[in-house]
């Protein structure tokens, strides 16, 4: 056992708790889409559909993942006809990712998935109860940048 049940958890254990767990329940929801996607495409569409067209070093940085991986995220995401690599406007060494139809389709539908994920996550909380916890939360993140 990681802790006994009379110690409380840290505040880093919680932390890393709920996040497996909601990664946890969204791989489990897009895996209804039976289209052989999990939480990473979801963040992966989630930061396109507000940043496209971006460079595949921007979704990068975006995601805090290496390219390598993105490389084969965008392999995946263009393969299922949800982003397109175009010549970029400006730099004509670079590509740039642009959302398709079809993505912006999926994103939709991924939404609404993570949307009801994270309302149940905090079924048990009353609406006060999620505004403070989203602003202690949003503390300290803050609390954390550096300045």
């Amino acid at each position: 056992m990681i802790c006994p049940e009379t110690t409380p958890p840290s505040f880093g254990l919680l932390l890393r708790q709920v996040r497996d767990g909601l990664v946890r329940q969204l791989d489990t929801t897009m895996a209804e889409e039976n289209l052989g996607i999990g939480f990473t495409h979801y963040l992966g569409l989630k930061v396109l559909s507000a940043k496209a067209p971006c460079t595949a070093n921007e979704l990068a940085q975006a995601l805090d993942q290496v390219p390598s991986a993105v490389t084969r995220l965008l392999d995946k995401l263009e393969a299922m006809g949800c982003v397109r690599r175009e010549p970029h406007a400006q730099d004509r060494r670079a590509l740039q990712i642009v959302l398709t139809d079809e993505g912006r389709q999926l994103w939709a539908r991924l939404k609404q998935r993570g949307d009801q994920t994270m309302n149940d996550a905090m079924r048990d909380l009353s609406t006060d109860e999620r505004a403070q916890l989203l602003s202690l939360m949003t503390r300290v993140r803050d609390s954390l940048i550096t300045p």
